[in-house]
């Protein structure tokens, strides 16, 4: 490693946390087209197929903010080579899954790993690089996660038909091997204080409970009937163990998440962005895919070349964006960003029941084209809201709303379509929230 240079080694070890961090990403888009193809031959519910994705989501969700913390608790090295090493079999026993209880059960153990792969591969690289080179660092990652995410689709789709289903999951392997094999490597560790790490094990508890419980009662509620013991009783108990989580946290010196950053305006509401961004994005990944493959008739291959339109822009865009929100304002371009997803999202539910590609197209890249100008600015206006003491939970935070925004996006649209509202209705609800949210945001964001 000595020959190799710092410069070659510090080159690389980005370059291998990029393709870790990339996979989290990579995973919200790639499963969107396979979903009908996996639902088809386990002849599956809408919901159980739904709970493919959730299931990850939620565990991911959950133990974010744990994972965030693994370098501290265990040593860069142990922690990446125990979560990368479980994904990998995870991702090897999901693909030869042959009914949903294996296949769920699998993927929550990728969503566990996950929690770890990424916030460890993101602090690898802020470790490594000094202050001067952070940025570039940071705008790295962010570029390839950008390309893993608009791959997504078309991947999907070419391993769907051409392979199957099975190396949807089984595409992770050889990523994860890879990716921890050079970060161990090359990982040099930093000299640093050593800090006693505090485990927030009563708040961890009342976040997997909460979210688990009230996701389970809304997305099996048109199931079991919204009138069942056990659908009432799974969103009372999430509720108020939400309640009772957020009031918790608020007294904790070393809080799981630091939810009294939310009483700064700018903060909460650039939060908000971040969420329903995300849940459109999540909205537009899994259910154009379902559409193009469920009513218009189309294979996954074409499915995913379909959908690539709205996420393509995102890589080449991303930098642009990034220099906007520093040369103009932040705020001004979340503003308009988020109107213009919100509208093409409401359009989206209209051009859905005509059946027309030629129609959808357009819309899906009008939507991909604003899509980094909502995102970018708004992780500045995030950062900028805090104190500086506090920029180190920031990353954390919106991690947790990505994913937050994520799980609900993907909940919201399995109960519509259980309920039998179609496709359309998801776009016109995710559209009117995300217009609520513009017009809240025009008030709070500074």
């Amino acid at each position: 490693m000595a020959a190799l240079g710092e410069t070659a080694r510090k080159r690389g070890l980005l370059l291998a946390v990029g393709a870790l961090g990339g996979l989290v990403m990579l995973d919200e888009t790639v499963l969107g087209v396979t979903l009908p193809t996996i639902r088809s031959e386990m002849h599956l519910s809408p919901t159980t197929t739904h709970w493919i994705l959730n299931a990850y989501m939620l565990a991911f969700t959950c133990f974010a903010a744990l994972g965030g913390k693994a370098i501290d608790l265990f040593g860069l090295r142990p922690a990446l080579l125990a979560s990368c090493s479980l994904f990998a079999v995870a991702s090897l026993l999901a693909g030869f899954s042959d009914g949903p209880a294996m296949l769920i059960s699998m993927r929550v153990v990728q969503g566990l790993c996950a929690a770890v792969m990424f916030p460890v591969s993101f602090a690898a690289a802020t470790l490594t690089f000094g202050e001067s080179e952070r940025g570039r660092a940071i705008g790295t990652l962010a570029g390839m996660a950008s390309i893993f995410l608009a791959s997504g689709p078309l991947i999907g789709g070419i391993l769907t038909d051409f392979l199957s289903w099975h190396w949807v999951f089984w595409i992770n392997i050889p990523i994860v091997i890879v990716g921890c094999t050079l970060t161990c490597f090359l990982w040099r560790e930093p000299q640093r204080d050593s800090q006693r790490v505090n485990v927030d094990k009563v708040g961890l508890v009342l976040l997997l409970f909460g979210l688990t419980s009230l996701i389970f009662g809304l997305m099996e509620g048109p199931d079991f009937g919204w009138s069942k013991p056990v659908i009432m009783g799974s969103l009372l108990a999430g509720a108020v163990c939400l309640v009772v989580f957020f009031a918790y946290e608020a007294k904790q010196k070393a809080p799981l998440i630091d939810v009294r950053l939310f009483k700064l305006s700018a903060f909460h509401a650039s939060a908000l962005v971040i969420l329903f961004s995300q849940m459109s994005k999540i909205a537009v990944a899994i259910y154009i895919p379902h559409f193009l493959q469920l009513d218009m008739g189309y294979s996954a291959l074409w499915a995913g070349l379909a959908t690539v339109v709205a996420v393509f822009p995102f890589p080449f865009l991303s930098a642009h964006a990034g220099n906007a929100a520093d040369k103009y304002s932040s705020r001004r371009l979340v503003l308009v960003s988020m109107a213009v997803i919100a509208i093409t999202s409401i359009f989206m539910g209209f051009a859905l029941p005509l059946k027309n590609y030629i129609v959808l197209a357009p819309i899906l890249l009008l939507w991909g084209i604003a899509l980094p100008y909502v995102m970018i600015p708004t992780g500045r206006i995030t950062v900028n809201s805090v104190p500086p003491e506090k920029q180190g939970e920031v990353s954390g935070l919106i991690i947790s709303a990505r994913l937050i925004g994520g799980t609900l996006g993907v909940t919201l649209g399995s109960v519509l379509l259980a309920m039998g509202a179609g496709f359309g209705s998801v776009f016109w609800l995710i559209g009117a929230l995300l217009a609520l949210c513009t017009v809240y945001c025009f008030f709070k964001l500074k």
